[in-house]
């Protein structure tokens, strides 16, 4: 199996739970052996039952591996905000909130917010710069232009059509 699960069968063998999930984020982000922020000693760091945290081996100082992430003041569980990355990584036209309401079971409002968040974190890990340029907002969409084909052998409705696109 590859590092990233492809099916919604590895996709929940991988992430079971939220511990797992938590777990993750926390290699991801740090793994065990980081130096602690405040003693700077590399540490073995030990869960925190209470809250979305890891404490110090040495110093008990407290890391949040979802501070400074869109999962960062969400109630909403991390399997689920894994789960719609999932489905925005792995889904050839994107994802609407209204799917991700009914796959998530979560509130259209809730579902708008995260995929909002989703698309904008990962505008930023792509390093894309804007069309618009910083603050500015682009249209942009495309239609097929081109004669009506019939008959037989009429083939497939695309053909000896042009794409036209465009962008305010």
């Amino acid at each position: 199996m590859s590092n990233k699960p492809q099916t919604i069968a590895q996709f929940f063998k991988r992430f079971p739970s939220e511990e797992a999930c938590l777990n993750h984020l926390f290699d991801v982000r740090f793994g065990q052996g980081f130096e602690c922020p405040r003693c700077e000693r590399a540490s073995k760091w030990f869960r925190i039952k209470a809250e979305r945290a890891y404490s110090c081996q040495w110093c008990g100082h407290h890391l949040h591996p979802t501070v400074g992430t869109p999962f960062e003041k969400t109630r909403t569980p991390l399997q689920s905000w894994f789960y719609a990355i999932f489905l925005f990584t792995t889904t050839r036209n994107g994802v609407a909130a209204k799917e991700l309401q009914r796959q998530l079971g979560v509130t259209y409002k809730t579902a708008w917010r995260m995929a909002d968040l989703i698309r904008k974190h990962m505008g930023d890990v792509d390093g894309d710069v804007l069309i618009g340029g910083e603050g500015k907002e682009v249209e942009i969409d495309e239609t097929l232009i081109g004669g009506k084909r019939t008959g037989v052998g009429a083939g497939n409705y695309r053909d000896n059509k042009t794409v036209l696109l465009g962008m305010v």
